[in-house]
């Protein structure tokens, strides 16, 4: 009996190794898979927090457009206002790039005057990029309404390699603007928004729409148009806009004046309250009008800041 229990002793200790080796080897794997989910857990919930303050602060850039317009229409800025900016332009296009700042300041400036209208007009020889990127902010903003529309056309702006470059990773600026990438893939696989955009499109060459950038400065007021071409300075469009509106106000504003002994200036009261520019005071920055040259179609580069449709 004795030997045979003497037998079985090595026997039974090894088992019992063995048994504490495969426990200690799960427990190991185990505790691996545990740090390991645990780590990307934090990393989910860390790139979690950061993507909401990057999309925030992106957002509240922007903070001037409606989350929702009348007839889905892109609007930056006051609904009511006086004058509309209405932007023909092309994402891809480096002169729109350039503009795209000075029209956003005159807004913000304007005091609720002046809002921004946007219609694409994506050039031929940008293409597919330029329809691409009109299409992407219109799906974009199926998730997050006008105010989105705004924010990821300025970063399409800011992440395209322009002129027909495009854009890397389009659904990493969903994903950073706090949307959804597979509703957006979606949207993009679709035909959605191609009428709009072919709609937009024939309004610009309705106009007269050349080139891009192309803009109607509009006098909701009065019904007075005027058209400017390619990416003019600030100061530009505030000129028309006083003219458009000094008319009506020179012969009130100058008596005022005269009365307190002021300079005569019917526009400069005008522009500087209701515009947020005054000649005296705070007037608009000029911009350099020479900008960096741009591939075209074929043919000479346009000497008025726009790039030209190509036909």
């Amino acid at each position: 009996m004795t030997l045979r229990l003497k037998t079985f002793i090595p026997t039974v200790l090894t088992a019992v190794a063995l048994s504490q080796a495969v426990s200690y080897a799960a427990l190991n794997v185990w505790g691996e898979q545990y740090l390991t989910s645990k780590m990307e857990t934090a990393a989910s919930m860390r790139e979690k927090a950061e993507i909401e303050e990057y999309s925030k602060a992106q957002f509240a850039k922007f903070s001037a457009a409606a989350d929702e317009v009348p007839n889905d229409a892109r609007v930056y800025g006051e609904l009511k206002a006086r004058f509309t900016l209405a932007e023909f332009s092309d994402m891809e296009c480096p002169f729109c790039k350039k503009l795209h700042p000075n029209l956003k300041e005159i807004v913000d400036r304007s005091n609720g005057a002046v809002n921004w209208q946007w219609r694409h007009l994506p050039l031929s020889f940008h293409n597919p990029a330029a329809t691409d990127d009109a299409k992407a902010a219109e799906c974009f903003a199926e998730q997050k309404g006008n105010r989105g529309f705004w924010v990821f056309l300025d970063q399409i702006f800011e992440k395209s390699a322009g002129n027909g470059g495009g854009v890397k990773d389009m659904s990493d600026i969903v994903k950073w603007l706090g949307g959804d990438k597979v509703k957006f893939a979606q949207c993009m696989s679709s035909d959605n928004y191609k009428d709009r955009i072919a709609e937009h499109m024939r309004m610009g060459e309705k106009i007269g729409a050349t080139g891009t950038p192309a803009t109607v400065i509009i006098d909701n007021l009065t019904g007075e148009k005027e058209f400017v071409s390619g990416a003019q300075p600030i100061s530009a469009f505030i000129s028309i806009m006083k003219k458009m509106m000094v008319g009506e106000k020179a012969e009130a504003q100058a008596q005022a004046q005269k009365e307190q002994g002021q300079p005569i200036d019917g526009g400069d009261v005008v522009s500087q309250k209701i515009l947020g520019y005054g000649s005296r005071a705070d007037a608009a920055p000029t911009v350099d009008a020479k900008l960096p040259a741009a591939p075209t179609a074929p043919g000479s580069q346009p000497a008025n800041g726009a790039n030209p449709v190509s036909k």
